[in-house]
């Protein structure tokens, strides 16, 4: 059983070449019980912690829209990627896997 979920952002999909740098977070859940809703929940926001941490994107924005609006989608991307990940591992989990 896999206990962690890669979080990549790929240089050239959303960030500018001067700040594209493939990087990639593994996120561990192996501690978590992804059958209860409160595990889920932690999931979901370790998540968005290492989303937030390979695209660079802030909570309050750094006065440039660009570089915001590219982080922005980085970060939508990588969640959704995960999110699509950990649904799967969640599903095998209700199947007792």
């Amino acid at each position: 059983m896999k206990t962690t979920l890669a979080i990549l952002a790929a240089a050239g999909l959303a960030l500018s070449a001067t700040t594209a740098q493939a990087k990639s977070v593994l996120v561990t859940y192996d501690d978590l019980d992804l059958g209860s809703v409160a595990g889920q929940n932690v999931l979901t926001q370790r998540i968005d912690k290492a989303a937030r941490e390979v695209c660079g994107h802030k909570r309050g924005g750094t006065r440039n829209l660009r570089f915001d609006m590219e982080t922005r989608a980085c970060f939508e991307k990588a969640k959704a990627s995960a999110g699509a990940e950990m649904a799967a591992r969640v599903n095998d989990e209700a199947l007792g896997g």
